[in-house]
């Protein structure tokens, strides 16, 4: 039975019960056919959190479709052409003829490209999506090391978890320099690496997590240009800890950070020194303070927790230009810090339900999402 055939309301049924793979697919009959699509998934659309390319060494990527709540899709897998005999569906992609191989070997389709075109193909296979799934709709690449570039294609930004043992600096610095934005970093370190330009796109990114045993205090501290950052190291100094606060508390530095913490395996924090260095302010004993609590842009285990640790601390600062304050704990092994984007200031004078008003507008809503399904994950490759 055609489609079209149907009454409305259950076409809409019928295309609401299709994956996106099938939808993106059946988008390419006709003009028509994609903009009923469109039109009857607008409320699909809107649960979208972002759209992924993952990828491996070879730069064939998974493409999944990222719901709120941590829910995925497969849509498609993009790789070099392999002598096969299966046979192909070519459709014109963006103004580009696109071999895409539908087989009972495959979970999902594959999107086949010649060595010396795989960049034109993803390009066009991009532009596809943003015209499917709508222009802000944000993409992610996320790398699989450093070796292979990040392409630039609109909305996307780039992802990347990497140790860089015995990596060549200067290979790093080329990888940052010619990539886009990055959205996350996660990396781990025997010693100094960070680039040496201030205004590397490292220092730029969203989210930095980092492990370095042999470090103290490595550049990011200074120059994180980012909202959310975990610091892991064997030593810390602390006077860089309160370098770092006081360049907060000024405004000179950090306007977009959102949440901060450092974690040192072999020292201890002087609680004490630290606070009387940077001057901070704290709420009446007897009130409860707010929970500063924000969901994390980085989640590196699917078991992870979707929020940063909660911050609960009758201490915090007052940046001088805007009367932001920011909550601080210090503990022997711990420093947490987190911004707060309203513009009241946390001193005595607030009342015990002005207080709770703050703690309940900065907690952060887990409510399931259970109008969709998690999907499992096959390797297609």
């Amino acid at each position: 039975m055609k489609l079209s055939k149907l009454p409305l309301l259950v076409q809409e049924e019928v295309l609401h019960n299709m994956s996106y793979t099938n939808l993106f697919l059946l988008s390419f009959l006709s003009r028509k056919v994609k903009k009923l699509i469109k039109s009857s998934q607008m409320n699909r659309s809107k649960m979208i959190d972002y759209i992924e390319y993952e990828c491996d060494s070879q730069q064939e990527p998974f493409v999944q479709v990222f719901y709120k709540h941590d829910l995925y899709e497969e849509l498609m897998v993009i790789a070099k052409n392999k002598d096969t005999h299966n046979e192909y569906i070519q459709l014109n992609v963006s103004g580009k003829m696109i071999d895409i191989q539908i087989s009972d070997e495959y979970i999902k389709p594959i999107v086949r490209f010649q060595i010396d075109e795989n960049e034109a193909v993803i390009s066009s296979m991009h532009n596809s999506f943003l015209e499917f799934f709508g222009n802000s709709v944000e993409f992610r690449w996320k790398a699989c090391g450093y070796n292979n570039c990040i392409p630039h294609l609109q909305n996307l930004k780039g992802c990347i978890k990497f140790s860089s043992h015995g990596a060549n600096k200067e290979t790093l610095e080329n990888f940052f320099s010619s990539a886009p934005a990055f959205k996350w970093i996660d990396v781990s370190a025997d010693g100094k690496t960070e680039p040496s330009d201030p205004e590397s796109k490292f220092y730029q990114a969203e989210s930095i997590q980092t492990l370095q045993l042999r470090n103290n205090s490595p550049d990011i501290l200074s120059h994180f240009q980012g909202k959310q950052v975990v610091f892991k190291f064997g030593h810390c100094n602390f006077l860089d800890v309160i370098s770092f606060v006081n360049r907060w508390k000024s405004g000179e530095a950090y306007h977009k950070l959102e949440y901060l913490m450092i974690e040192v395996f072999w020292d201890v924090f002087p609680q004490n020194e630290i606070l009387n260095a940077i001057g901070p302010k704290h709420l009446d004993e007897m009130k409860k303070p707010p929970t500063h609590c924000v969901p994390k842009i980085y989640i590196d285990y699917f078991w992870s927790k979707p929020n940063t640790d909660p911050i609960t601390s009758h201490v915090y600062v007052v940046r001088e230009t805007n009367n932001h304050v920011a909550s601080v704990s210090i503990q022997e092994r711990f420093i947490h810090f987190g911004e707060s984007k309203n513009n009241q200031q946390l001193d005595g004078r607030i009342t015990g339900r002005e207080t709770e008003k703050l703690t309940r507008q900065r907690h952060v809503s887990t409510t399931p999402f259970s109008s969709l399904h998690s999907t499992q994950k096959y390797d297609l490759r």
